[in-house]
Parts: C-alpha cells; sequence; structure tokens
C-alpha cells in the first residue's frame, strides 16, 4: 500500500506565493509537491537543532518572528463578536 499524504493549509505571504510558484514551474513541479519537499526538509533540519532558535540562531529567529508573527494569542485582532457579526 502507498504513503498516506493529508492536507495541510498554511497562510504565506502573497509575495513568497508568487515567488515560489515561479520557482516550481521552473523547477517543472506542481506549487503543492515544492512545498511538501521544502516542508520536509526544514522539518528535517529543525528536528535535528531542536528549536526553532536554534535552527536560525538567535538573530534569525528575531527577524523570523517579525516577518512570521504568531498571533494566535492575540484575539480576533480587535474585532469583537456580538450576535454571530464582527463590531
Amino acid at each position: 500500500m502507498g504513503t498516506w499524504k493529508t492536507g495541510c493549509a498554511l497562510r504565506i505571504r502573497v509575495d513568497l506565493k508568487a515567488e515560489m510558484e515561479e520557482f516550481a514551474r521552473r523547477e517543472g513541479r506542481s506549487f503543492g509537491n515544492l512545498g511538501a519537499v521544502l516542508l520536509d526538509w526544514s522539518f528535517e533540519l529543525l528536528k535535528a537543532a531542536g528549536t526553532t532558535s536554534e535552527l536560525f540562531g538567535r538573530r534569525g529567529v528575531k527577524r523570523l518572528n517579525n516577518i512570521n508573527r504568531d498571533r494566535r494569542k492575540q484575539g480576533a485582532g480587535g474585532l469583537r463578536w456580538v450576535s454571530g457579526k464582527h463590531k
């Protein structure tokens, strides 16, 4: 039986997606295939390093956090739900 795969949704910058699509086209790959290859490779590096801080070094993590802030703890970005609608 083949390898099981699952879908994965990621939010990335519009310019990054366009650049990756162009790169995938030049490589003769689909955007999804390029993303899967990069994700596999980068996750192996992360596992070997142990943490993103170790992987990128102190300067890299500070820069990475400025580019890709984790907004999950910030709530709804100022929007409030009232009776099922944003206010």
